[in-house]
């Protein structure tokens, strides 16, 4: 979303950004904001533009790709799995895949799915780190705001506060930990993008949504 305002003085528009600032802006949140139920109402929210890296200048980077799946979520029958794509920004190439479904000792859920492919990307983006040393940052993406939160705004408040939140237990803890401590620890060398989810239209041949697609139907084919 912009504004426009004429500038008479040059006698040119300008194109001012206009950010929203609404409760669902997850990457506006302050420190200590408890907002779980974003991912539900995700639904005309737009965090920030995403744009392809220019051909100019551009660092040596790489992207991950992360999606969960869990047909039934919140049904007895529910059925989770993730997904995870390493995609190189020269050409955006897909250099390899990883999958897998969620165990039947875990629930079964769409939050605990998100959260696990999360993580698992956020494993592959570590050891290309250290793989690569010419690396200069790896972009995560993720069409799940609640998993984005989890790992880099409410978990280090949550981390702060002795693993503790306002208003009850903190769901999934095992994965937030280790998401919290991974993602600080690779602070300076990865960064999460979101961007929404299932676009239709030309979005499966633009990056970066075609990726989300694909992402998507691996974590699809990784179900039981």
């Amino acid at each position: 979303m912009i504004r426009e305002d004429n500038d008479r003085q040059y006698n040119k528009t300008r194109i001012k950004p206009f950010r929203r600032t609404g409760p669902l802006d997850a990457y506006i949140y302050e420190q200590g904001a408890d907002k779980e139920d974003v991912e539900e109402v995700q639904d005309n929210v737009v965090i920030k533009h995403i744009l392809t890296v220019s051909k100019e200048n551009k660092e040596n980077i790489m992207h991950v790709f992360t999606d969960g799946a869990c047909p039934g979520n919140g049904k007895r029958n529910a059925n989770a799995a993730w997904g995870a794509l390493l995609v190189s920004d020269n050409g955006y190439i897909v250099l390899d895949r990883f999958s897998g479904a969620i165990p039947l000792s875990e629930s079964q859920t769409n939050q605990r799915a998100e959260l696990t492919a999360l993580l698992r990307g956020l494993e592959v983006a570590e050891k290309q780190l250290a793989q690569d040393t010419t690396l200069k940052k790896i972009q995560i993406w993720s069409d799940s705001q609640y998993s984005i939160n989890c790992a880099s705004v409410w978990g280090p408040t949550w981390k702060s506060r002795g693993w503790k939140k306002q208003g009850g237990e903190i769901q999934h803890l095992d994965l937030i930990r280790v998401l919290v401590e991974k993602t600080q620890s690779l602070a300076f060398k990865i960064e999460y993008k979101w961007l929404k989810g299932h676009k239709g239209g030309d979005s499966q041949r633009v990056f970066p949504w075609m990726f989300n697609h694909q992402v998507d139907a691996l974590a699809n084919s990784a179900l039981r």
